[in-house]
């Protein structure tokens, strides 16, 4: 990359901070709740009082004390504070003076003490806490600026019209905490460069809300900020060229501390960078400077090559937020771009590979066009992540599929299709792998289910809201993307994005997208071979994938559905069947309901009337199970079943209904909280036949 001269030449370091004061040092170390003494609660109430009331006293406070916040962030070392402040400071809080600053005292009284080189290492550490502390309690300070002390605010906390909003920084100690900041994120210690890299951040994003507080931190007026990070960056490209400008002599002590400052110094800009790109994208690409921030690119790409795995994870991150606002210097280096994706695409750290995953996903869904010449080579790479070793990666690259199935016909070329249509063979058996729980999630399952065996009652975990969600009776479930949603998350009750979800989305996806004709003949011989498992976890999931295509190959599998339905009943209820297998077999037989609707009244005669009243008995006789998941599952099972069938429902009811009362006796709260909502859907879709009889009389007194 190329570089101006005076980039490549020098790190300008900005001028260091002074010291901070030990009146300042004391409060963080009250704030920090050190001490095991019973007046320690009541010495951590009067320091946050403290430091509320210097915040809010005016702005020269308010300034005064995030100065000093920034300038105890930005002290490597307690020997750099004045003895008169370190008195201050000892003053104060003695104990954690003795914790940082006591090593200091033993070559001031000629101790020889063998420990010396531990209660110094020791003291350090102490120190580096209260810097980090010092970097959240400063951004903090400014991103929620505090109101003026005695400011007057309704009931609600808001501030009465005519009197001063939120306190504003004065403009000396907003230069002097830019400047701090930027000292800090070339820090050789890694929690101040994240401290400070999270501060300007977050700062800068304020500004964005906060325009008259922070106005000082919004990009546009921040001149130095983008130049520094760039300096930062090309400073760790060229470690070893790069000369320090406050350094005055070439000795390899002095080459190596140089060295070691601008691949510090390059880790914080990424870090920094990164966290700006994902806070403000847009607007650090509209209002950064223009000379510099044309070199981003460049130099992040450079810092592909970085022998650091972290420089290079950092560098491909930010790279990867840039595709959505896309500036023009990105588009400019593409090829480099993609080039750089290929030579990481088999690096050693999971990390940077799924990164590598994460960037070509994005261009995907964002920018398609730039994929689109090297689609063969993408897709067979993402097809090969797709079965890394890594659970992580492999679920970045899952993901390339199901944002593939949801690309519009501009996006996708029928050149496109046809590539992912010659990768089925292999591609979709894949996705039925990853559809397989991995055996630490087999082991938690069967713990889960141990304990519901055990105990039965709910965990806290276990109970959160269920809604009825009302339907118009007859519409399309296809144009329901709600429902969808719904019957989706019956695959697992748990909220994380896993392997396994993302594989059968994709699979649901990709069918809907190429059809059955695509799709069954590469899928169907793995589905087979899964199906007759002996394992109950890989036959799990390959009926997990049966469920996933039916909406995408309903019609065609109509044919094997008259040897797959008594499977699934078998699955349903045969004893020896893990509470899981039970669960994944309810689901799909309720994808299916619409072909046993289909079979009351079949034209050729070749129906079986009997199979709703089949499908509702072995729903029914699973519902008192022990398993809180089976019991959630046939509920949610039974509701999408009702939905589909309605009236058909009539003859089944009396025995539906008895155990429905029985399951409302015996289920714990979240099980209880899905079983109203399948009466809820009982109600609304088999209609006034529920109010025949004796049916009433079943159903209202337990419900009252």
């Amino acid at each position: 990359p190329q570089y101006s001269a005076k980039t490549m030449a020098t790190l300008q370091l900005p001028p260091p901070p002074p010291p901070p004061n030990g009146a300042v040092l004391a409060l963080l170390a009250a704030l920090s709740n050190h001490s095991s003494s019973p007046n320690n609660h009541n010495t951590h109430q009067l320091a946050l009082k403290a430091r509320d009331d210097a915040l809010s006293s005016s702005p020269e406070g308010y300034g005064d004390l995030c100065s000093n916040f920034c300038r105890v962030l930005a002290c490597p070392s307690p020997e750099l504070v004045p003895e008169s402040e370190l008195k201050k400071f000892h003053d104060g809080d003695v104990d954690m003076f003795n914790k940082c600053c006591g090593w200091m005292m033993d070559a001031a009284n000629n101790n020889n003490n063998n420990n010396h080189e531990a209660r110094k290492k020791l003291g350090m550490l102490t120190w580096s806490t209260l810097r980090q502390m010092a970097g959240l309690l400063l951004k903090n300070a400014l991103v929620s600026p505090p109101l003026p002390k005695n400011t007057p605010i309704d009931a609600l906390g808001r501030i009465l019209p005519g009197h001063p909003s939120r306190m504003e920084l004065p403009p000396q100690y907003a230069t002097e905490i830019k400047h701090g900041l930027l000292t800090c994120i070339a820090s050789s210690e890694s929690s101040v460069r994240s401290a400070a890299s999270t501060a300007i951040a977050r700062c800068c994003t304020a500004a964005v809300h906060l325009e008259k507080s922070l106005k000082s931190f919004a990009i546009k007026n921040w001149d130095e900020l983008v130049p520094y990070i760039l300096q930062c960056i090309v400073a760790g490209n060229n470690a070893s060229a790069v000369s320090v400008a406050t350094s005055t002599t070439t000795t390899p002590e002095a080459n190596e501390a140089a060295t070691l400052l601008a691949e510090s110094a390059a880790m914080g800009a990424l870090l920094t960078l990164r966290k700006l790109l994902e806070d403000i994208p847009n607007r650090l690409v509209k209002e950064a400077p223009g000379a510099s921030f044309h070199e981003l690119v460049p130099a992040l790409l450079h810092s592909l090559g970085s022998s650091s795995e972290h420089r290079r994870k950092e560098a491909l991150a930010c790279l990867n937020s840039f595709i959505i606002p896309m500036p023009g210097s990105l588009v400019a280096h593409m090829n480099d771009y993609l080039a750089g994706l290929s030579a990481l695409a088999a690096d050693s750290w999971a990390e940077v590979r799924r990164l590598v995953c994460q960037g070509i996903v994005t261009l995907l869904s964002h920018r398609a066009e730039y994929l689109q010449p090297h689609i063969g080579s993408v897709s067979e790479f993402m097809m090969r992540a797709t079965a890394d070793s890594d659970g992580d990666v492999a679920l970045e690259a899952c993901e390339f599929w199901l944002t593939f199935a949801s690309l519009d016909e501009e996006a996708c070329s029928g050149e496109m299709m046809e590539t992912l249509v010659g990768l089925f063979p292999q591609l979709l058996p894949q996705l039925l792998k990853g559809m397989v729980y991995p055996p630490e999630k087999i082991e938690e399952l069967m713990e889960d289910y141990a304990l519901d065996e055990r105990e039965g009652a709910d965990r806290s975990q276990d109970v959160a809201p269920v809604f009825h969600k009302s339907k118009n009776k007859g519409q399309n479930e296809d144009s329901d993307s709600e429902s969808e949603d719904d019957d989706d998350d019956d695959m697992d009750d748990d909220n994380e994005w896993t392997l396994r979800k993302c594989s059968a989305a994709s699979l649901d996806a990709l069918s809907g997208l190429f059809g059955a004709q695509n799709i069954l003949p590469p899928l169907l011989p793995a589905l087979q071979e899964g199906l007759g498992h002996t394992d109950q976890w890989v036959r799990e999931a390959s009926i997990l994938a049966l469920g996933a295509i039916a909406d995408g190959c309903r019609e065609e599998l109509t044919p094997h559905l008259p040897q797959l339905h008594p499977f699934l009943l078998t699955q349903l209820t045969a004893p020896e069947s893990l509470p899981q297998l039970r669960c994944i077999s309810a689901w799909t037989l309720a994808r299916y309901a619409s072909w046993t609707v289909d079979q009351m009244d079949n034209p050729d005669g070749s129906g079986d009337p009997s199979l709703v009243g089949q499908v509702a008995s072995a729903l029914v006789g699973r519902m008192l199970d022990p398993h809180k998941k089976v019991q959630i599952a046939i509920c949610s099972a039974l509701g999408v079943f009702v939905e589909a069938v309605g009236e058909l429902m009539e003859p089944f009811l009396e025995p539906v209904y008895g155990v429905l009362m029985q399951a409302l006796q015996q289920y714990g709260t979240r099980s209880r909280l899905v079983l109203f909502d399948t009466l809820g859907v009982m109600a609304e879709y088999v209609g006034p036949m529920i109010g025949d009889g004796a049916l009433p009389g079943m159903y209202v007194p337990p419900l009252l």
